[in-house]
């Protein structure tokens, strides 16, 4: 294992504590932001509802397999089987995540539905034209080179097969220098490596053979799970810092603090952009 992967795995196991107290995991199992609209204001409902946005790109039918790359603790995968009647599997490097997962999906009697792969994504080990759809929910931005997951991903959908991408992209057209530096630090206390161009993540799934491919900025929609997120981080960063002093808590998890309050400034700032992407084999 790579120290980039050694650094995401340290990075999820502790701050697991941090995404179940203050983002609520232990409600909608979701470790993403939320997708706010009319109907779903506040986060619960919006966590839920940007996993109704994917499967309605994904054009959804029962019966349909999927792959989740990076799946979390399958929070996704499970309201994919149980609200679209997805067959999901979930891939995942995370050995405390998956066990997670798989104690969830127990929980829920899914394990003729869901089922999960300690593999990158980047090299899953599945057989070609596997899926129906594939998902990646503010995981891919964890690749090193996106490319890799984008050929794998080329690779394991059916013809005429759906990826669908919610994640975070930097503005490679107008990037804000002035932010350069806490656009850094927040990567850094996430553990991701880079964000993929937005102009160059698509110009990479046109290279690799996907069409019609649809890019949403969706800034506005996850602005209140970004801004709830900063201001968690703004009144707990203090004592983070001193619980780390006295060892109960750790750098990691401060930095973990210091890149949620980072990431809001980073945001409405234009360093990055929240976008929706859709593609087709």
């Amino acid at each position: 294992m790579d120290t980039q992967q050694q650094s995401i795995l340290d990075y999820y196991r502790e701050s697991h504590i941090d995404y179940l107290m203050i983002w609520g995991t232990f409600r909608h199992l979701g470790l993403h932001y939320g997708y706010h609209d009319a109907e779903h204001r506040g986060l619960h409902a919006a966590v839920v509802n940007m996993n109704r946005q994917v499967a309605e790109r994904l054009k959804l039918e029962p019966g349909h397999r999927l792959m989740d790359a990076g799946c979390g603790i399958g929070g996704t995968s499970i309201w994919m089987a149980e609200n679209r009647g997805a067959q999901v599997t979930g891939v995942n490097i995370s050995p405390d995540q998956l066990a997670r997962a798989e104690k969830l999906v127990r929980r829920r009697n899914l394990q003729g539905q869901v089922n999960f792969v300690r593999r990158s994504y980047t090299d899953t080990g599945l057989p070609d034209a596997s899926f129906d759809g594939i998902y990646g929910m503010e995981s891919v931005s964890y690749a090193i080179d996106k490319r890799d997951f984008l050929r794998e991903a080329y690779r394991l959908l059916k013809p005429g097969g759906r990826l669908v991408i919610t994640d975070g992209f930097m503005n490679d057209s107008t990037f804000p220098e002035h932010l350069r530096e806490d656009y850094q630090r927040w990567l850094d206390g996430w553990a991701v490596d880079n964000l993929a161009g937005v102009q160059q993540f698509q110009h990479d799934l046109t290279d690799l053979g996907f069409r019609d491919i649809r890019f949403d900025d969706a800034c506005a929609r996850v602005l209140p799970s970004s801004r709830r997120m900063h201001l968690a981080a703004k009144y707990t960063l203090w004592g983070g810092k001193l619980l780390e002093k006295l060892h109960i808590r750790t750098p990691v998890q401060t930095r973990n603090i210091i890149a949620a309050k980072l990431q809001y400034p980073c945001l409405i700032g234009r360093a990055w952009i929240y976008g929706i992407v859709t593609a087709v084999k």
